[in-house]
């Protein structure tokens, strides 16, 4: 469950005179602006906020929330900021704001505040992730759209709300590969913050010779995964256990392959025949100089055109 944000002290002043000619309110959470003064604005004046992590608004719900208002009206007006003599932007309220336009209405209650583009990013962020239904995917993607406007990680994890270490598995998702990445982008639910985590990790201790093979597990594992055959917590290991088996694998085959050398009943040495090439081992201090020299003389005429 993610915690819930709350955001306070977004604004330290500012005036901007409307209609009403009224000093604006110091926007402080997402509670109830009964006790402000909400204006009509139209809503061709009204833009999205900028840093909206959400990228999908799913039908059903932008209906649900058409017939509520509808039915009982608009509860709580939107939160908006003024950049233009025309033109506004949306602080908290995006939902509302296009349940409204669903309806075909010209106008929508507005209160106005003044915030800068760090509060904006906060509050987009933090409305999404304190109704639980953002993905930790698209919170991932705001993020980092939203990361140059704050002086450092800790000053950005701060005014979410979140640990710096949590804050650090929704950066996980960059390091995937490209392909798990396009999938998230259709279906940001994929994969949690945690599960990123736990692949990234096993990813990265991966060798060069094993990555191969780990992407092809993980490549296996996510179409099960889309198929409802495993569960995301167990991706990680799932790659993990793909790479040791054909390791494994790998090193029976070469030990068929491998002839090792006895003197009286000890191993010497050995010959090894594989894809790589020809290996010849001689344990050291099995032969004398005289030996080697002679050794290194038969090889040289072997190899001599």
């Amino acid at each position: 469950m993610k915690k819930p944000i709350t955001v306070s002290g977004l604004v330290q002043s500012g005036v901007i005179q409307n209609n009403l000619n009224s000093t604006l309110p110091q926007f402080k959470s997402q509670s109830d602006f009964s006790n402000q003064i909400a204006i009509f604005l139209p809503l061709a004046q009204i833009q999205p906020n900028p840093y909206q992590p959400r990228s999908i608004f799913p039908d059903a719900e932008l209906n649900e929330l058409a017939a509520s208002i509808t039915e009982i009206g608009l509860i709580q007006p939107i939160a908006v900021r003024k950049v233009s003599d025309m033109a506004y932007q949306i602080i908290a309220g995006e939902r509302r704001f296009r349940a409204f336009k669903l309806l075909s209405k010209t106008e929508i209650p507005c209160v106005l505040f003044t915030a800068t583009d760090e509060d904006m990013a906060v509050m987009a962020i933090a409305e999404n992730v304190s109704r639980q239904d953002l993905s930790d995917y698209e919170i991932a993607k705001s993020i980092r759209t939203v990361e140059s406007l704050f002086p450092s990680r800790t000053r950005l994890a701060q005014a979410l709300g979140f640990q710096r270490e949590d804050m650090y598995r929704y950066f996980a998702y960059e390091a995937l590969p490209l392909f798990l990445l396009e999938k998230l982008e259709m279906n940001p639910r994929l994969l949690s913050r945690n599960a990123a985590a736990d692949i990234k990790r096993v990813l990265n201790k991966m060798s060069a010779e094993q990555s191969e093979i780990a992407l092809s597990a993980l490549t296996e594992a996510i179409a099960l995964l889309e198929a409802a055959q495993i569960d995301q917590t167990k991706i990680a290991s799932f790659i993990a256990t793909r790479v040791t088996q054909a390791t494994q694998a790998e090193t029976a085959t070469l030990n068929i392959q491998k002839q090792h050398f006895f003197l009286q009943d000890k191993k010497i040495g050995h010959f090894l025949s594989s894809e790589k090439g020809l290996e010849v081992k001689i344990s050291a201090g099995v032969l004398t100089d005289e030996k080697t020299t002679e050794l290194k003389k038969i090889l040289d005429d072997f190899f001599r055109v």
